[in-house]
């Protein structure tokens, strides 16, 4: 009987220059590992976007998780501000991130987690493995 777990992987963020590197680096090697190279740019993108608000505008230290399902990749933010983000008219100085977000993803939102918040999307990603 063949009965896979779920893949689950998870990078503290520190701050903002460094931090932000790290992220897309962890990201990118997790996604290259389960075999969901289809999807790394995109979610280059919304991890990029996510990390940057939990560090700008959240609160304690932001944790970036990354699991895969059946044919879709879910990337969550957590940080300790319980306020959710708002989107904001996209412009000169910004308000792009959350419609990045919104375009790319299956499907994205906020939920209240312990003290603060997670904002999630999904991303469709064919059936992820570990690489042999």
């Amino acid at each position: 009987m063949d009965i896979r777990a779920p893949l689950i992987a998870e990078c503290g963020l520190t701050d903002l220059a460094g931090g932000l590197a790290v992220v897309r680096r962890f990201t990118r090697l997790t996604l290259t590992a389960w075999s969901c190279d289809a999807a790394v740019d995109d979610a280059l993108l919304i991890v990029t976007e996510l990390a940057t608000n939990a560090v700008q505008h959240g609160a304690g230290r932001p944790l970036l998780r990354l699991s895969v399902g059946v044919g879709h990749l879910r990337i969550e933010v957590f940080d300790d501000d319980p306020v959710p983000p708002e989107r904001r008219p996209p412009g000169a100085d910004g308000g792009w991130g959350l419609l990045l977000v919104e375009r790319l993803s299956l499907a994205w939102g906020t939920a209240r987690h312990g003290l603060g918040k997670v904002v999630w999307c999904a991303l469709s990603a064919p059936s992820a493995e570990p690489a042999a």
